[in-house]
């Protein structure tokens, strides 16, 4: 529960995992020479493309509104359109998920996936049609990973669940892209451990949650993005809905988290309206040097999600100003104990425990504070994610036409981690 050896020293600790976790290629397995498949050319639809494509293809779309939900089943495929704004998977409304991705070294870049009743793309480990079943298992009871994923350029809108999702998922990039108008979450990552994913240079607004990071564990990082204009922003967190609880080991740094008390957002049921960053029942966190702004209840807070209490977070040099409680603790009602989470070099005005960072500095000892009971408002209603306003153009992937078509290197085995002590506050 308390404070272990180097504590202090969590952020950089991390980062010298980065000299270890290195990308290193996978050796290649290819039964024939990857080739560049095209639609329309190769194939009329992105479905008929993948059923002709082998392991290593690109298959590159062309401008065009395609209506179909795309199951990629074969390994190390890139699909990736020619242009961001222009290559769109429309679901309609009443098709399930634009991309069901079940096989390891898959990449969806440079298009647009909107108006499906529950996801724009989805990496499941479970094998699952379209959604998951978080027990699932195989025969030796242990779980299977799909492994290997990147999502870049993409653009994913007005969906019925989550805009781009990974679980049960290792080994994988969210880079460059952009998710509005959810009822759960813009972005989710869930059930792994360790997980080894890492979010930047993404845009999540207008969504019930921003990131939703159920018990997703080891090697999450969440950095140098924007979370604007959600219901909620940020929320690694713990439950028992899902395999691998609690959740532990998230790295939230150099974020813009602004305004996330939106009430014309899609709702999610018993979701929590207005917090910036959220710490539900997770363990092990490192919130550090984020600019967060504007949030009716608190900026951020790490707080209790029954039967998780919080322990051993870490929150530092994070600026915070016009929210309702700058920081927070919250931890189960009578709990007195710090239980190993700490705050120190924030800038902020208003916290409880008042005078937070002496009342839990980040001194490798345990504290008492006094405890809280805490009384959130209710959500308000919110609209149908059906109605939300799409968004406007997006960056496109840079290259030209040719340079698109150039085939894609396969995925590396792993993950490069971020330089946490080169990611500085973000400005607004």
């Amino acid at each position: 529960m308390g404070n272990g050896p180097g504590r202090a020293v969590r952020i950089a600790s991390a980062t010298a995992v980065t000299a270890l976790v290195v990308a290193a290629l996978a050796g290649c397995s290819f039964t024939h020479e990857p080739r560049v498949l095209t639609v329309p050319g190769t194939s009329a639809t992105v479905q008929g493309a993948v059923d002709a494509a082998g392991p290593g293809d690109l298959i590159l779309v062309s401008p065009g509104t395609y209506a179909e939900a795309v199951r990629v089943e074969k390994n190390d495929l890139t699909i990736r359109g020619t242009d961001r704004n222009t290559v769109v998977l429309d679901g309609g409304d009443e098709l399930n998920s634009g991309f069901t991705i079940v096989s390891d070294g898959v990449s969806i870049e440079n298009l647009t996936v909107h108006s499906y009743r529950k996801n724009g793309v989805i990496f499941s480990g479970t094998g699952s049609n379209g959604y998951h079943d978080p027990y699932a298992q195989e025969e030796d009871g242990e779980l299977h990973y799909l492994d290997r994923y990147r999502v870049s350029y993409v653009t994913a809108y007005n969906n019925g669940l989550y805009g781009i999702y990974a679980f049960q998922a290792q080994n994988g990039v969210i880079e460059h892209s952009y998710v509005s108008g959810h009822p759960d979450s813009g972005l989710y990552v869930g059930q792994c451990d360790p997980c080894n994913v890492v979010i930047s240079d993404t845009t999540a607004e207008n969504n019930a949650i921003g990131y939703y990071g159920t018990n997703a564990s080891g090697g999450v990082y969440v950095v140098t993005s924007v979370f604007r204009g959600n219901r909620l922003g940020i929320a690694p967190n713990s439950q028992n809905q899902e395999l691998l609880a609690p959740q532990r080991e998230t790295f939230v740094v150099g974020n813009l988290v602004v305004d996330n008390d939106n009430p014309d957002t899609p709702p999610i049921e018993r979701g929590f309206f207005g917090g910036g960053i959220a710490i539900g029942g997770g363990h092990g966190d490192v919130v550090a040097r984020n600019l967060v702004t504007g949030h009716q209840v608190y900026g951020i807070g790490v707080v209790t999600l029954n039967p998780f209490d919080p322990e051993d977070n870490q929150i530092t040099g994070n600026v915070l100003s016009d929210n309702g409680m700058d920081l927070l603790y919250a931890p189960s009602a009578g709990v007195t104990a710090t239980a190993g989470n700490c705050f120190s070099d924030n800038g902020f005005t208003t916290s409880l425990p008042e005078a937070i960072e002496t009342a839990m500095p980040c001194d490798d000892q345990e504290h008492t504070v006094d405890a809280v009971d805490i009384r959130y408002p209710a959500a308000p209603p919110g609209v149908d994610y059906r109605s939300m306003p799409g968004p406007g153009a997006q960056p496109t992937m840079p290259g030209s036409a040719k340079a698109l078509g150039t085939l894609a290197t396969r995925l590396p085995a792993t993950v490069t981690f971020p330089d946490l002590d080169s990611i500085r506050l973000p400005t607004p």
